[in-house]
């Protein structure tokens, strides 16, 4: 089992713990600075009212170096401790709120505080009780007389409020990070319990219980997606199963019945002595027997390697229709033996990129098949033949095999091309193993086509094999 922290689920929590605490980290510390800068600047309208207001009581006369009691009566008024001072020698000052004496700061600074200017500054002051806020605006008398109006008000708990804000801030941060984490990995387990059912299916999964699926989530998503395609791969693998079980069941029933024809023939000609004609006609028969296995090995020795890749194909331009027309005439004796006619209907110029070894191998499997099937149905009411035809259109070329054997029925067609399938009509009158269509299949696949089986309208059967053309040729169609 995988360490704790090693899991998706643990990760997937720290990630979303991780993401959160940082989301809050950058965002407590912009909510701290916030609202330090609106407590710091809330008395900031107020103190440039004031200072005007103060400025305006300065004016009523010419200089203010001695104010009048009216003035000073004016100025106390004021709810904000004031100070007003001289800028010139000594910055001696000509008028203090009296509850500005309680309050010990440097209140008449020499520079321009944090943002001097013309119009006035702010600044502020640390102070033992309460931090204040400053306001100076210089002033001019009308007798030319310089000076500042400092204008002062204290935030009160700021210090303390924003005490409680910050511990407030790495109180829930944390708390909120584990409740994510809590609750991702909450979530994390219900999304990736599926996932867990896959893993748990993949261990105890065999050859014998392939048929098990994994019941599908309704919510159609990503891992209900990865359950549908495990199930659809597991399906797969009991289709492959299966078909490599009747496969092999197949192949060891058609090398059984060769093997133990033998062994019969040997056991009966050892039985007594016999003259070595009839000892001649055993090792023929044995030959025959031997010849018979041998193409059976062969063929599965092919698709084998077809099935591992190892087949190299040599692509070259190749006549199709000189191809079949080869083919037809080397089988015209064997089909004449049989009483089947074998012909050669209209056929198109076609030349498609392929190996011509291969290619020649498929018409003389269609070929052979077909020959096959119609002398084992041959009837005095309808003559047996087989025809083939080529023809090419829309940059592909279709070779044709048509007979009049007894058909294909809906059962036989799907399963037409499998290994060592024949039907019971193939078993009734036919002959060969089951792997002619296999390998034929196999060759039109290889060079990019599709092989296809159908019935006649009036009886028979059709094998169809489209290859992609090399050059387009000429028009051309089908023969009757």
């Amino acid at each position: 089992m995988r360490p704790f922290f090693h899991t998706l689920r643990f990760r997937l929590a720290f990630g979303y713990a991780l993401s959160l605490a940082l989301v809050l980290s950058a965002f407590g510390a912009l909510l701290h600075e916030l609202v330090r800068y609106q407590l710091v600047r809330h008395h900031d309208a107020a103190l440039t009212t004031s200072a005007t207001a103060v400025a305006r009581i300065l004016s009523e006369r010419d200089d203010y170096e001695r104010l009048t009691a009216t003035q000073g009566a004016a100025l106390d008024k004021i709810g904000q401790l004031i100070l007003v001072y001289e800028l010139e020698g000594g910055q001696r000052v000509l008028y203090r709120s009296p509850g500005l004496a309680s309050v010990a700061g440097p209140f008449a600074p020499a520079d321009g505080g944090d943002s001097p200017s013309q119009e006035g500054w702010f600044d502020t002051i640390p102070h033992p009780r309460e931090p204040l806020r400053a306001y100076t605006r210089p002033y001019q008398s009308r007798s030319g007389r310089q000076g500042a109006i400092r204008v002062i008000h204290g935030l009160g708990d700021l210090p303390a409020t924003l005490v409680s804000l910050r511990l407030g801030l790495l109180t829930m941060a944390p708390l909120a990070a584990l409740a994510s984490a809590l609750a991702g990995y909450w979530l994390a387990s219900r999304a990736l319990a599926p996932v867990a059912g896959v893993t748990r299916l993949a261990r105890e999964i065999g050859a014998t219980s392939l048929s098990r699926r994994l019941a599908v989530p309704r919510v159609h998503d990503e891992v209900g997606n990865l359950v549908e395609t495990f199930n659809l791969m597991i399906g797969r693998l009991e289709s492959g199963f299966e078909a490599m079980k009747r496969f092999t069941a197949d192949a060891s029933h058609e090398l059984r019945g060769p093997l133990a024809t033998m062994r019969s023939a040997i056991d009966v000609s050892l039985a007594r002595p016999r003259e070595a004609a009839e000892y001649r006609d055993v090792l023929v028969s044995l030959g025959e027997d031997v010849d018979r296995i041998r193409s059976i090995t062969d063929d599965l020795l092919m698709l084998a390697r077809a099935d591992s890749g190892r087949i190299h194909l040599e692509t070259h331009p190749v006549r199709l229709d000189v191809v079949g027309a080869e083919v037809v005439e080397s089988f015209a004796a064997i089909a004449g033996e049989r009483g089947v006619s074998l012909r050669v209907g209209r056929v198109d110029e076609v030349l498609v990129a392929g190996d011509e070894r291969w290619l020649r191998q498929l018409v003389v499997n269609l070929v052979d098949n077909a020959v096959k099937f119609t002398t084992a149905a041959r009837s005095t009411s309808r003559p047996a033949a087989v025809t083939l035809e080529v023809a090419a259109g829309d940059g592909t070329a279709t070779l044709r095999v048509a007979d009049t054997g007894p058909g294909l029925s809906e059962q036989v067609l799907p399963r037409i091309f499998e290994r060592f399938y024949r039907s019971d009509e193939a078993r009734t009158y036919g002959e060969g193993y089951g792997l002619g269509l296999s390998i034929a299949a196999w060759i039109v696949e290889a060079h990019g086509g599709r092989l296809e089986a159908s019935n006649r309208p009036g009886g028979g059967s059709i094998f169809s094999a489209t290859l992609p053309l090399a050059q387009q040729p000429g028009p051309g169609a089908f023969g009757p």
